[in-house]
């Protein structure tokens, strides 16, 4: 078995790292030896995906198990259909938080089959010695590659108006008189919310364990209706984090929490968030707007809504 671990810090929020590697089928335009991902299956713990990558410069495709652990963000993955020259393949991401950004892990682990088959494909590679060279050589480039390509997407300089010019994190929040198992049921419970929020019109609710869940919402927006695919988990009586695996047409990144603090007269309900735009799509629906003015629209919309929610559980639990 060989085992080989790169990683990198990268100044970005821990939340957002994650999200980036969950998002598989973005790698494409994210990461340079990908050169193309699907997503075969997919539930609230896992995803079946198929890579095609370049691999020293020659091309190869495998199917990966993955299994996601988002209290701990951490993903490991598992070949269920190895590349050619191999007999095994599993690894792990894991992303820690540090005092100021993330710290990501990522790990191989392989074995290279005994016997090659005859009819393998990859060019210069004649015996498991080769392969293994081969292997090594293309784990080590392709890792480098991808933890490089993460840290540069989430820190373009904001002066080039990328990534951190489009970015944003804000939060509402109000006290609400009342228990706070009271509070983080109307939370917990999406299936409820077309019966308690104006701008909700429907959820599908696609996994719920009771602490983790996936749902589809259908909600106003200033560009009419849109469908919103979530995960969230949900910490009893505490917090509500969660981030939109499909989000807005005009978002890059949404994630957030709701936090519940026991203040005098009630409960401090928070409503946080961190959004990214995609410049392209501000621009195709406004028209040519700084990064600022379109997050201010963004802000007042998402924060609108927030703010919307807590007053409707205010009034509920009032009656």
């Amino acid at each position: 078995m060989h085992l080989m671990e790169h990683h990198i810090e990268v100044d970005a929020d821990v939340e957002a790292a994650f999200a980036l590697c969950f998002n598989v089928e973005r790698w494409p335009q994210i990461f340079p030896p990908c050169k193309a991902a699907k997503v075969l299956e997919q539930d609230e713990r896992s995803q079946l995906i198929e890579l095609t990558a370049l691999a020293n410069g020659q091309p190869m495709t495998w199917r990966s198990r993955r299994e996601l652990f988002r209290d701990s963000r951490v993903i490991t993955f598992r070949q269920v259909k190895p590349s050619p020259l191999l007999s095994w393949m599993e690894g792990v991401w894991h992303f820690y938080p540090l005092r100021k950004g993330t710290l990501v892990v990522l790990e191989h682990r392989f074995d290279i089959k005994e016997q090659l088959d005859a009819n393998h494909g990859i060019q210069g590679v004649t015996n498991p010695r080769e392969a293994l060279e081969f292997m090594k050589r293309s784990v080590d480039t392709n890792s480098q590659r991808e933890l490089s390509a993460i840290k540069e997407y989430l820190e373009r300089d904001p002066s080039r108006s990328t990534t951190h010019a489009w970015r944003r994190q804000f939060e509402e929040q109000l006290v609400i008189a009342a228990e706070p198992e009271a509070i983080f049921e109307l939370l917990k419970r999406a299936d409820e919310w077309p019966r308690l929020l104006p701008h909700c019109h429907s959820v599908e609710m696609v996994y719920d364990d009771g602490h983790q869940q996936e749902f589809i919402m259908t909600v106003s927006t200033q560009a009419g209706q849109e469908r919103i695919r979530t995960v969230r988990h949900c910490n009893p009586y505490s917090c509500v984090s969660y981030f939109q695996s499909e989000p807005p047409p005009l978002i890059q990144i949404h994630t957030g929490e709701w936090l519940l603090e026991p203040v005098s007269g009630g409960v401090r309900v928070t409503s946080r968030h961190l959004v990214e735009l995609k410049p392209d799509k501000v621009k195709q629906f406004w028209g040519e707007l700084s990064p600022g003015e379109a997050l201010d629209r963004v802000e007042k919309a998402i924060n609108a809504n927030s703010r919307g929610t807590m007053q409707a559980i205010q009034k509920r639990l009032a009656g």
